[in-house]
């Protein structure tokens, strides 16, 4: 175990990071964060000593002024990035790369070069899918332009760490939790869902985390201290077809949305048109559409043993922070 003394957080008014922030102070943890926006009254914490928050566009800040903002943390969690929701402009493989990749290998060389000891990336569990399943591999997907950059941002990071800063990542599957004045990301399935008569949804599904877990994660692979070390921390798992029934639930349309569940075979054509139809507009998705109907149509289970085990995650009910998420995400109830 690494002896930790105060963490740098990037990104402690987002979601990630605001419950990785509580989840240090819980550890009694001295935090500094960074975010380009003021978390409000309500989420401050009471505990000024314990916390410094600063309201800076760290990434246009000049390197030397980085590293003095950096300079006496022995602990860095990088809770910024994008990910494959946004669909950039054409070559997708540049956006990724420019947002996730350069600016990762920038600011692990800043904070080796400030003193940190210990530094963890948020990933993504694309890049564990990536890595073990061969059926994806077969198809390319490791070479899709969000799952590519994700893989190449974890070696930029680990490469910046080498000699005295190990760098772990956290290959994050789909996130459930709230936080008071942002709407969840699942707004974009019940906004899908709303009014709808009939959805078609894929035979697979994904698995999943809440919040509290993943800043639980964040703080226990900092302690832990493993340098090249990934993980694929996940304690539950989800089908579309459930998800989208709770869903229905919440929106009160489980007697008026016909959910139909399709296979791969029966969506790849519609899927395929799609992929053209994006094309014509001059905009890529970071997976394209065939291989994330793929995905989306395989049962994406993670073990357990990396939360529960390997980073002391405690137990939550899933189930109900699920349908509070959902319930959080309908903003027009």
């Amino acid at each position: 175990m690494s002896e930790i003394n105060k963490i740098f957080i990037l990104g402690g008014a987002g979601f990630f990071g605001y419950h990785t922030i509580k989840e240090a102070i819980k550890r009694d943890y001295a935090v500094k964060t960074v975010d380009i926006v003021a978390l409000s009254d309500d989420l401050k914490f009471n505990d000024e000593g314990k916390v410094e928050f600063i309201v800076q566009n760290f990434f246009a800040l000049a390197d030397k002024e980085i590293v003095d903002l950096i300079r006496g943390c022995d602990g860095f969690v990088y809770a910024g990035g994008v990910d494959d929701r946004i669909v950039p402009k054409k070559p997708a493989r540049k956006f990724f790369y420019d947002t996730n990749v350069l600016a990762t290998a920038r600011i692990a060389r800043l904070a080796k070069e400030a003193g940190v000891r210990n530094f963890v990336l948020f990933g993504s569990y694309t890049s564990e899918f990536a890595e073990e399943n061969d059926y994806l591999r077969e198809n390319n997907y490791q070479q899709e332009a969000y799952v590519e950059t994700r893989l190449l941002q974890e070696k930029a990071a680990m490469y910046a760490g080498e000699g005295s800063m190990n760098v772990s990542v956290l290959r994050l599957p789909y996130i459930f939790g709230t936080m008071q004045g942002k709407v969840p990301t699942t707004s974009m399935y019940v906004d899908m869902l709303r009014g709808q008569e009939f959805m078609p949804v894929t035979t697979g599904g994904f698995a999943t985390i809440t919040a509290n877990q993943v800043g639980e994660s964040a703080i226990s692979a900092l302690e832990n201290g493993e340098h090249r070390k990934t993980y694929a921390p996940a304690t539950g798992y989800i089908s579309y077809e459930d998800f989208y029934k709770k869903i229905l639930k919440e929106l009160g349309q489980t007697e008026t949305t016909k959910l139909q569940v399709m296979t791969f075979d029966e969506l790849e054509e519609a899927y395929k048109e799609d992929e053209k139809l994006t094309d014509t507009q001059g905009i890529e998705h970071g997976i394209r559409q065939v291989n994330m109907l793929r995905a989306n149509s395989m049962e994406l289970k993670l073990p357990t043993d990396d939360a529960y085990e390997r980073l002391r995650v405690n137990k939550e009910d899933t189930e109900k922070i699920i349908d509070e998420t959902i319930k959080a995400s309908n903003t027009r109830n």
